[in-house]
């Protein structure tokens, strides 16, 4: 099935439910702005009475600055995760027939739904980060090197590190991709834990990251006006969530038929 396709069947799907869905998309995206709006506001703070100079911000010189980033990254993904995951198995609920229909305050008040979609997220985040490492320091690298302007040897060597830098940041966006259908597996796999449905998700998004690139790129430019967030928000997180259904079916499906063939063999 193409992303038009898909975008077709799942406009047909959600027919007269936009509203529902955009009550459903609205509070992971509403809490991650809060906290973002709630960083800006303090580092504004921290500029305002000179505890930092501007370039800290980008540069890390600060240290309390580095440890205030970590501490308010963990709060924001313990807040947005299970809103998140919520969000996506009240999607699953609705995009794919027979799913178990969970109202995501009753997922919100379970101790175990909270502890399988923290863990999964910041598992999630941690392979992305780990896939970003190096870019970072090859970028830092080949900076100093054309900032210090030094030999033509030197050049040639940052504008090395500098290809090495992109296509390090092609494999951090590969990583982001592949971990993009966890809350999806952990809403289809209740009985497998966070940190086995992110690795779950490395291998089951293999070949299929087409999906997430193909819907950003139909939905940026809309998504970018206000105006556009009511009307194709929910249709994006619909169709996503439609495409990662029938990711989940094509697979059940070739592992009943493998067992088919075992069994008959």
């Amino acid at each position: 099935m193409s992303i038009w396709e898909l975008i077709g069947y799942t406009r047909r799907r959600i027919r007269g439910r936009r509203a529902e869905l955009l009550l459903v998309c609205l509070p992971p995206v509403a809490a991650g702005l809060l906290f973002r709006l709630g960083e800006a506001a303090f580092y504004s703070l921290l500029l305002y009475f000179g505890a930092m100079r501007p370039v800290e911000l980008f540069t890390g010189g600060y240290a309390g600055q580095l440890v205030l980033a970590g501490l308010l990254t963990l709060l924001r993904w313990g807040a947005t995760a299970p809103l998140i995951c919520a969000a996506a198995a009240r999607l699953r609920s609705i995009v794919t027939d027979g799913a178990e229909d969970v109202p995501a305050s009753e997922l919100l008040l379970r101790g175990d739904f909270l502890r399988r979609s923290i863990t999964a997220f910041v598992a999630g985040r941690l392979i992305s980060f780990a896939a970003l490492v190096p870019a970072a320091l090859l970028g830092v690298y080949a900076f100093t090197l054309i900032g210090d302007g030094g030999s033509s040897g030197e050049l040639f060597a940052a504008s090395n590190m500098a290809a090495l830098a992109a296509l390090s940041a092609l494999l951090w966006l590969g990583a982001r991709l592949s971990t993009a259908a966890v809350p999806f597996l952990l809403a289809e796999y209740p009985d497998r834990g966070g940190l086995a449905c992110a690795v779950m998700s490395l291998g089951f998004m293999h070949g299929r990251k087409r999906l997430p690139l193909g819907l950003a790129a139909v939905y940026a430019l809309p998504l970018v006006t206000v105006i556009g967030i009511p009307i194709f928000l929910p249709e994006l997180a619909a169709a996503f969530a439609t495409g990662i259904s029938i990711y989940i079916k094509e697979d059940e499906y070739a592992r009943s038929a493998v067992r088919r063939v075992r069994r008959a063999g």
